[in-house]
């Protein structure tokens, strides 16, 4: 059908070309002006990148090398450790076993400590640059950071001594609710 058909169907309502062809109608606006949905884009664009850039911390020297392993919350079936490694006892109740390159100490450590260590729950705090240090963060597969020092971090074995959770962790002490929902899941699964 050519469009001089098309003008003669539809009488004198719709006088450019393109207006028969696309069935607009005399008048119409669109819904939206153009430039609504690219401000709408741009605007929501900046508030996620202020929000990312303000949240998300750029890895730092004691961080994993592998920044999706760090702090990734699954928890591990991994491998049934023996009833001591290193001086640490392991069965019979969940262990955290947290390493440090300082002894903690302080008020921010004292709260962080009351909130890990409660209901059954063991805390080892294990001062890493030892022989026996190395040898615990290799049973318990602790990463060595980015700087390749010593590993900062913890990790969670379940009563039935299984390696459930292993991270390296710098700001472990901003970080306790997250060591308290893991030793709560890992202390319900076998009650």
């Amino acid at each position: 059908m050519s469009t001089a058909t098309r003008r003669a169907e539809t009488g004198t309502c719709c006088d450019a070309p393109a207006d028969a062809e696309w069935g607009r109608l005399p008048g119409a606006e669109p819904p939206l002006r153009w430039w609504l949905p690219a401000l709408m884009f741009t605007v929501a664009s900046v508030v996620l990148t202020i929000v990312v850039v303000l949240l998300v911390r750029s890895p730092g020297p004691r961080d994993d090398p592998n920044p999706a392993y760090q702090r990734d919350g699954l928890l591990l079936s991994g491998p049934m450790l023996p009833a001591q490694v290193s001086g640490v006892n392991f069965g019979g109740h969940p262990v955290v076993v947290l390493f440090e390159r300082q002894p903690p100490s302080g008020p921010k450590f004292n709260a962080w400590r009351a909130q890990v260590a409660h209901h059954g729950v063991q805390l080892v705090v294990v001062v890493t640059g030892s022989d026996r240090a190395a040898s615990l963060a290799a049973a318990l597969r602790l990463p060595r950071p980015v700087d390749g020092g010593p590993p900062i971090g913890y990790a969670v074995v379940d009563s039935a001594r299984t390696l459930r959770y292993s991270t390296l962790d710098p700001a472990y002490l901003d970080n306790a609710f997250e060591v308290n929902v893991i030793t709560g899941a890992v202390r319900d699964a076998h009650q």
